[in-house]
């Protein structure tokens, strides 16, 4: 019969794995491969860590390390390995694998403190150093803040996924050359990958095609303007097929980098009476890909603000934990938002949404966590007040979260385009017994009376060409009153506009 003592020590025990279990939750996608030539430390290394991992690989030196990294590269995310082993020692196995050109996140154990071995090392890319004996909480840690990039990565490689399965869809650089094209646009033009990269989209031209269309899109492309229209293309066994193609600029840091086109196939459907019925949703669907490129705008640049700071943070060696844990935080909800982003619009026109219960509390906090690391750098200040924090909505939360952000965001650019002093954004809500009301004002002048009727209709735009789409609010206003069932609104007051939008109880 165990002791007391001993009783007591094993629900410790257990109440701290299952703390451990939970903290790490999401290192249960995450294969790894640890290299360690003694068999007793990896033993317990391994079964203290087993079940928070999805599947661990273990070799007991440099060459079978090697070996199992070669034969499982595509699933180990992440290698932990010790540096002193027989046969192929640690620092001779890493080379081989950045020789063999992966990238994987690489962390080294040892129980000698050496620097000059890190420094030989230190040029193969090393994530972390981690000395024995392994304390485990510790290396969880490091494996956690490591695999954050890995995380990202697959929710953008998801994204691609679906763009490639799902949709015809190339890209091209400033010049017209194709460097990309969907498994929808191989299929439709008969073309291999490799036969279409690296040429232009001549490749496809139908000799019938009037030149003044391929002048009219080039001059809107090079105007730096979305082109939309239908084109035949001739597929490579020589038969013909129409699409209803939309093109757009691609811009990276404000820099034209190349332009994106997506296309509907209505070779069928152009026989059809529902040539009127596609070009409506042609057109939906175009001004959806533009709002994309619109909304992923603030967040990526908000990343990459905070990724700067943390930069010259570890430069400047000021670089604290809970500073790094803030903007982590910070980073996971932007590309939660990125990704959100795309099923809104995707599920746009779909009849089967599901609405949810939301509070305006979490709302608001959502928001301001989305726009308030770009809106402080640009010293813009936010004045909340929600007379409606407890109040619950049965509605569609990402589109609700969406219109918000495209009101917030045009008003930031009023803000900053008019050079306001002690900028401000407030935002103010409150209901009656029918309805709930979200107000969003600024002090950035207030809206030209000549333009103020205008500013819903779509491709209407008060910007630069560069910058502005002309969908953004014509967007929202689509999303409030045809999707929330709400009401959109602006007028001028004061020193400002208020947009004010009305969603029914």
């Amino acid at each position: 019969m165990p002791s007391l003592a001993s009783s007591f020590l094993l629900i410790i025990k257990n109440n701290l794995e299952i703390y451990v279990l939970g903290k790490f939750d999401r290192l249960k996608s995450v294969s790894l491969l640890y290299v360690e030539d003694s068999k007793f430390l990896a033993k317990t290394t391994i079964g203290a860590i087993e079940k928070i991992f999805n599947k661990i690989y273990v070799a007991h030196d440099g060459q079978e390390g090697l070996e199992l990294f070669s034969k499982h590269e595509n699933e180990i995310d992440i290698i932990i390995t010790d540096l002193i082993m027989p046969f192929l020692d640690g620092t001779s196995m890493i080379k081989k694998i950045r020789d063999s050109g992966s990238s994987v996140p690489i962390i080294v154990t040892t129980g000698f403190d050496d620097f000059l071995q890190r420094e030989k090392i230190a040029e193969l890319s090393i994530e972390a150093y981690l000395s024995k004996p392994i304390n485990i909480y510790k290396l969880l840690k490091i494996i956690n803040k490591t695999v954050e990039s890995l995380f990202i990565e697959r929710e953008l490689m998801a994204k691609k996924m679906m763009i490639d399965n799902d949709i015809i869809y190339t890209e091209t650089n400033e010049t017209g050359v194709i460097t990309y094209v969907s498994k929808p646009f191989e299929k439709i033009s008969g073309y291999k990958k490799d036969e279409l990269v690296g040429r232009t989209h001549a490749i496809l031209k139908d000799a019938l095609t009037p030149k003044t269309l391929y002048e009219d899109m080039w001059s809107n492309l090079k105007a730096l303007k979305q082109w939309h229209g239908e084109l035949t293309n001739r597929r490579k066994d020589g038969s013909a097929y129409t699409i209803s193609i939309i093109i757009s600029p691609m811009y990276f840091r404000d820099r034209l980098i190349g332009y994106s086109s997506t296309s509907i196939d209505v070779t069928q459907l152009r026989a059809t009476s529902q040539k009127l019925q596609l070009k409506s949703k042609q057109a939906a669907m175009g001004e959806m890909i533009a709002m994309i490129a619109h909304q992923w705008r603030q967040p990526i640049t908000s990343i990459g603000m905070i990724a700067n700071n943390l930069q010259f943070d570890m430069l400047m060696d000021e670089l604290d934990k809970d500073s790094l844990q803030k903007n982590l935080k910070t980073i996971d909800k932007h590309v939660k938002y990125l990704s959100s982003t795309i099923d809104v619009f995707r599920n746009f026109l779909k009849e089967n949404k599901k609405k949810e219960k939301i509070s305006m509390k979490s709302t608001i906090e959502d928001l301001l966590m989305l726009v308030n690391t770009e809106h402080s750098q640009k010293d813009i200040a936010f004045e909340i007040v929600n007379e409606c924090e407890d109040f619950e909505l049965n509605i569609f939360k990402d589109e609700l979260l969406q219109a918000i952000v495209n009101v917030v965001t045009n008003s930031k650019e009023a803000l900053i385009e008019n050079r306001v002093d002690e900028a401000k954004i407030k935002i103010h809500c409150n209901e009656d017994a029918e309805a709930v009301y979200i107000h969003i004002s600024d002090n950035a002048g207030g809206i030209k009376d000549d333009i103020l009727p205008k500013i819903f209709t779509p491709y209407f735009s008060t910007k630069s060409k560069k910058n502005g789409t002309g969908l953004g609010l014509y967007m929202t206003k689509t999303i409030v009153e045809e999707n929330l069932d709400g009401e959109l609104s602006v007028v001028n007051k004061d020193d400002g506009a208020i947009f004010s939008i009305k969603l029914p109880k």
